[in-house]
């Protein structure tokens, strides 16, 4: 019976931390940052990322780790937001409208075109 109440008092907590977590409590994609979804075991976003740092260190950009509580949800909501159909995945950077996933040899053009409306003046 010990082992019953133990599950219960674990399911219940997992529960109210999801309530927590839920996408209710998330923000709004605001249209005027710049997001940076990744993960620190992704090696193209830390290409990504330090392509933005040593291009632009002026520019700033709102990263999320989407292995920290709240932000896969607020990546859920980037996806959704984007109309993304295929398998989503990091890094997912996101200006405005437009939107780079993944990080190839031609994808800092498309960068240096999306993020002039954000860098400073």
């Amino acid at each position: 019976m010990k082992n019953f109440w133990t599950i219960i008092v674990c399911f219940m907590s997992l529960f109210a931390l999801n309530a927590c977590n839920s996408e209710d409590n998330i923000k709004t994609l605001s249209a005027k940052k710049v997001y940076f979804f990744y993960q620190n075991t992704c090696p193209h976003c830390h290409t990504a990322a330090q392509y933005i740092k040593n291009k632009y260190p002026q520019l700033s950009v709102d990263k999320r780790d989407i292995r920290l509580p709240g932000n896969m949800a607020m990546f859920k909501q980037a996806v959704m937001v984007y109309n993304i159909r295929s398998a989503a995945g990091t890094p997912l950077i996101c200006f405005g409208e437009h939107y780079i996933m993944g990080w190839g040899p031609k994808d800092h053009e498309v960068f240096d075109y999306y993020v002039q409306p954000y860098l400073p003046e």
